[in-house]
């Protein structure tokens, strides 16, 4: 555990929570995975190339303008006037120990907070309604959604990353997608599970910036064309997983939000608009209303927010609304 104070050992109610948020997480870990797969580990399952939008000189220049000033960082105070400022840390959904063992200020800031928030509160509930809208209804099939052509390259490249080919037929498009472009799992909790973990441990106050209904229509929303469209790409690229998760991992110690945002649109849209409409629905819209939920923390201040990564930065990044929103806003870490 990155975040306990052994001299400080938490009271024994604490201790009866945290025991059963660890057997749920544990029992269901990588149902957990997908529930929290909108951070940027699986928002490179869907992204795609994209150029400077701005349509005039004054825009690209304000756009670029931004991305200097946010360019790297994980941990960023936001501060206004009146308020005792607060923190917002980038998580990246992994239980990699070069993940979880975060520097010594993102400690500090979640041991001092006054409430913690993240994308999504894991419990019970959560957990089970994600698990029920993996599956197909019993007249429905992953073979009929896709042909037998590609759901038998479906089953050989599941049985390739190491997934059991059981029940395959009953899983919806976009939770094989997910699998297939999990990497090879380390034990232990990943990161934004390991915070929230901590924060109940300390008895803070505890927030999530969406409802687990929010998330799972991200995914089930799609059509089932767009569906197909990324689970063939996910076939076809399921291979590359590890190396390019070496790739996302060095990104994200290193703090680089500029290399993150190239790698989060560096892939080519070679079918259409899936991807194009994903990254829509994974990043844009989600950080226009993450900055309005979170808006409530930053008013009572000392608040300790996480999300994934890949919100920070960009145009429409979360640091850059909430600059515009009038917050100031600095790196930290």
């Amino acid at each position: 555990m990155p975040f306990v104070d052994e001299k400080s050992p938490p009271n024994s109610m604490n201790l009866k929570i945290a025991g059963l948020f660890l057997t749920q997480c544990k029992s269901r870990l990588w149902t957990l995975a997908l529930a929290i797969g909108l951070t940027c580990s699986a928002i490179l399952s869907f992204a795609q190339a994209s150029g400077l939008s701005a349509s005039s000189v004054s825009a690209q220049a304000s756009q670029t303008e931004r991305r200097a000033k946010y360019s790297r960082g994980l941990l960023w105070k936001i501060e206004s006037p009146g308020r005792e400022a607060s923190y917002l840390f980038g998580t990246m959904h992994s239980a990699d120990p070069r993940v979880t063992n975060v520097h010594q200020s993102v400690r500090d800031a979640l041991n001092n907070a006054s409430s913690f928030t993240m994308e999504l509160l894991f419990n019970g509930a959560n957990i089970s309604s994600m698990a029920e809208a993996m599956f197909f209804a019993k007249d429905q099939s992953l073979r009929a959604a896709v042909g037998d052509e590609l759901f038998e390259q479906t089953k050989q490249a599941m049985a390739e990353h190491g997934f059991p080919t059981r029940g395959l037929d009953s899983k919806k498009p976009w939770v094989v997608i997910m699998m297939l472009n999990t990497p090879p799992a380390e034990p232990g909790l990943a990161l934004d599970l390991l915070l929230q973990l901590e924060a109940t441990l300390q008895g803070k106050p505890t927030f999530g910036l969406e409802t687990i209904e929010e998330q799972i229509g991200v995914f089930n929303d799609m059509s089932m064309e767009d569906q197909v469209t990324l689970l063939r790409h996910a076939v076809r690229i399921h291979g590359e997983i590890t190396r390019e998760f070496e790739r996302l991992v060095e990104i994200y110690r290193d703090g680089d939000l500029n290399r993150l945002v190239e790698l989060v649109r560096g892939y080519k849209d070679e079918e259409g608009g899936a991807y194009d409409a994903m990254l829509e629905r994974l990043l844009t819209r989600r950080n226009r209303v993450m900055v309005e939920r979170m808006a409530p923390r930053l008013q009572e201040g000392n608040a300790f927010i996480a999300v994934g990564a890949a919100h920070l930065p960009g145009e429409n990044g979360l640091l850059d609304l909430l600059d515009r929103a009038g917050y100031r806003v600095s790196a930290v870490y």
